[in-house]
């Protein structure tokens, strides 16, 4: 299979988001639905955060969108209870705190109502507020690219994040592809890559791909299921199983970036 070069990928347009966006809060209305006792209590691969944790944590996201005033509220709070976490990290863990204790029928209703809410003003926010920028992690991202692209993003891994901790398969999505594609985007379109060589990396599985991470000649190629190098980017699982040539495989697996 010829690699797609991900340096050339680009990004979806506003109502193709959406769709990425959508269809992710319907597996996640399903995925709630069907969560049932101490199931909410489940640990899972994000340090101190249960099952119920990461829901309300996502319920947080859309209420920064929703309420302009929501995340500086949080930000200024995150530095204050969390001053030794980074702030962003931080910032999601208030999120987290504020619904702890929420019975889960009113997790399910808020998680709904929030969300449709916030997909629908996402589609519809002003140019001029999707240009407003923030640093994170030493990288400057415009709203418009948080709300389009990381959001999703962010639903779709937490949810994979919530059926390993249940002990369910993942179902990757109808889009799996093109929010893998974006993140592969992301890794050579920020500082993530760094001076590591070209390589061709196949990502196997529902979802995957082959792709050209670096530019120049390749010196090598490996292979890695496509939800497991999601997980080792982001940091949640640095022990792959990757097969190929030494050099593509010490590149790939070395990289990380924020999710």
């Amino acid at each position: 299979m010829t690699a797609v070069l991900a340096e050339q990928i680009g990004r979806p347009d506003r109502a193709r988001c959406r769709v990425h966006r959508d269809a992710e809060l319907q597996a996640w209305h399903e995925l709630l639905a069907s969560i049932e006792g101490d199931e909410w209590q489940r640990r899972t691969v994000c340090d101190e955060w249960d099952v119920a944790d990461i829901a309300g944590h996502l319920i947080g996201q859309a209420e920064d969108v929703n309420r302009p005033l929501s995340f500086p509220r949080r930000y200024r709070k995150a530095k204050r209870v969390y001053p030794g976490v980074l702030r962003i990290d931080a910032h999601m863990m208030v999120q987290a705190d504020e619904h702890r204790g929420t019975p889960p029928e009113r997790l399910r209703t808020e998680f709904d109502g929030v969300w449709g809410k916030a997909t629908r003003r996402i589609s519809t926010e002003p140019a001029v507020l999707r240009r407003m920028s923030m640093t994170v992690n030493g990288f400057r991202m415009n709203l418009g690219y948080v709300h389009d692209v990381l959001l999703a993003r962010d639903l779709w891994m937490h949810r994979d994040d919530v059926c390993q901790a249940l002990g369910r398969p993942f179902d990757a999505g109808p889009y799996a592809a093109e929010l893998v594609a974006q993140v592969m985007y992301d890794v050579i379109d920020g500082p993530w890559w760094g001076e590591r060589p070209a390589v061709e990396v196949e990502l196997t599985g529902a979802g995957g791909g082959t792709y050209q991470l670096g530019r120049g000649e390749p010196v090598g190629r490996a292979a890695v299921d496509v939800v497991g190098y999601m997980r080792t980017l982001s940091g949640r699982d640095d022990a792959p199983a990757v097969t190929g040539d030494p050099a593509a495989t010490e590149a790939i697996t070395s990289c990380r970036m924020p999710f």
